[in-house]
């Protein structure tokens, strides 16, 4: 199984358009703004998951844990 590639500064718009099934795992961590489609098309164009994590009180090393877990691997960003 490969693992799934994504960035703490992709936005959150773009992780959804190119991984979709990280959604649950957005929400289970408390990001639940992804499942609003108008809210995903406006403010999910600039937040990225390291300005969510940070706004929700999220520690990154809990964020990571997390996409680790359900199978994605967090890369920097001129590794995507």
């Amino acid at each position: 199984m490969t693992m799934k590639k994504v960035s703490l500064d992709m936005t959150v718009y773009e992780l959804v358009q190119q991984q979709p099934t990280i959604v649950p795992v957005m929400v289970a961590l408390g990001l639940d703004g992804v499942t609003n489609p108008g809210l995903l098309q406006t403010a999910g164009r600039f937040m990225t998951l390291r300005k969510g994590a940070k706004m929700k009180s999220i520690s990154i090393s809990s964020l990571v844990k997390q996409l680790q877990q359900a199978g994605f691997e967090v890369v920097a960003d001129d590794e995507k």
